[in-house]
């Protein structure tokens, strides 16, 4: 009878074993912050298409904050508070985050108690990556100051081999770090108007499933097919937008012999400093065919229409007045502007983000086939 009961006492334990749900492993994101007591602090992350996702919120106590997340696979997420535009990224889903903020640069902050191995990498790296920003810096302030003109070019000589340094660095740096951090990187190459896009499809085609199949990761998987619609010798997507005067017009109606697709904004003054020289390319050759329609990331109405006016920008426009969510920003995979696409009669890319004496060289060449 004693045997018996041990029997069901210990088969009622297993099954009560076998039917407990185990409790989730659980993470502390949390932080020192001085100053913003009694205020909000949010932990955010992306989708896939890499729009801002709530995931917690906290009040700041004692000049703490913490969130509890947990173990996952792991992800990037960030925290901002309320009323300041400070903006922490982490790695959330594989340890601890505990650190003292460093509210002047993030990257900065004190990570020695985080146990999240992924941020502490991710601090590392922009970290590197800042430092070396200030060396190409240094040496573009040194060139606009230099008067001699044979120092001047010594110093773009260093300048150029900088930048090929920095651009090889983050290369090798996505295909020795097969993660997260990596797919960050990926994601920086890839907003660069001159990125090797089949050098990175390819890495990313290396990368494991678990990491390419995160929300960042199929951004950047729908990014790089969307590029590899975009590439030279492609045809460009047609694609229908809304004029000032709230009219829609298609790429094929606004194509000539030649057309520049030029993706530009109001509040962009990269692309404000160019138009002088693309209004003088217009003007020379829109008589032997050429075409321009601009595709503007302009949010309101009245900025765009006027920085149209007082640019002098006599060709076509159109926007759909949604920011970076611009839909024919995303069909060519837009991450920065300016950026232009310069196609033939039949719509075919033929070159790509070229400025003023080159862009003038190949729009000639083009128009002489």
């Amino acid at each position: 009878m004693k045997k018996t009961s041990l029997l069901l006492i210990l088969l009622g334990l297993l099954l009560w074993q076998c039917g407990s749900t185990p409790k989730p492993v659980m993470y502390d994101v949390k932080g020192k912050i001085a100053g913003l007591d009694n205020k909000k602090a949010y932990l955010s992350s992306f989708d896939k298409n890499l729009k801002s996702m709530a995931l917690d919120t906290v009040t700041v106590t004692d000049s703490i904050f913490d969130f509890k997340v947990p173990q996952q696979n792991p992800t990037i997420a960030i925290i901002s508070f309320e009323g300041a535009k400070l903006r922490i990224p982490v790695i959330i889903g594989d340890g601890n985050v505990d650190m003292i903020v460093d509210d002047h640069n993030p990257f900065e902050s004190d990570l020695s108690k985080t146990t999240s191995q992924l941020t502490q990498k991710f601090f590392q790296y922009e970290r590197y990556v800042t430092k070396d920003k200030q060396k190409g810096m240094l040496l573009m302030q040194k060139y606009r100051t230099q008067p001699d003109p044979k120092k001047r070019d010594s110093i773009k000589t260093a300048f150029d081999q900088w930048r090929k340094d920095a651009e090889a660095y983050q290369y090798d740096y996505i295909n020795k770090n097969k993660d997260i951090v990596g797919l960050i990187v990926m994601q920086s190459i890839l907003s660069s108007p001159n990125a090797d896009f089949e050098k990175i499809r390819k890495t990313f085609e290396t990368y494991p499933a678990n990491t390419k199949t995160t929300n960042l990761g199929k951004y950047i998987n729908t990014l790089i097919l969307t590029k590899g619609a975009t590439e030279i010798g492609g045809k460009a997507p047609n694609f229908t937008g809304t004029t000032p005067d709230g009219k829609k017009l298609t790429l094929t109606q606004a194509m000539g012999k030649v057309t520049i697709i030029d993706f530009w904004a109001s509040w962009c003054r990269p692309c404000r400093n160019e138009n002088p020289y693309v209004v003088q390319i217009y003007n020379k050759y829109h008589n032997q065919g050429l075409n321009i329609i601009g595709v503007s990331l302009d949010k309101n109405k009245e900025s765009w229409v006027r920085a149209i006016k007082d640019d002098g920008l006599k060709w076509q426009h159109v926007s759909n007045l949604k920011f970076w969510q611009e839909p024919i920003a995303k069909l060519y995979g837009v991450m920065s502007i300016p950026q232009t696409f310069i196609i033939d009669a039949k719509g075919i890319i033929r070159a790509k983000n070229l400025r003023r004496e080159e862009l003038e060289k190949k729009i000639k060449e083009l128009l002489d086939e």
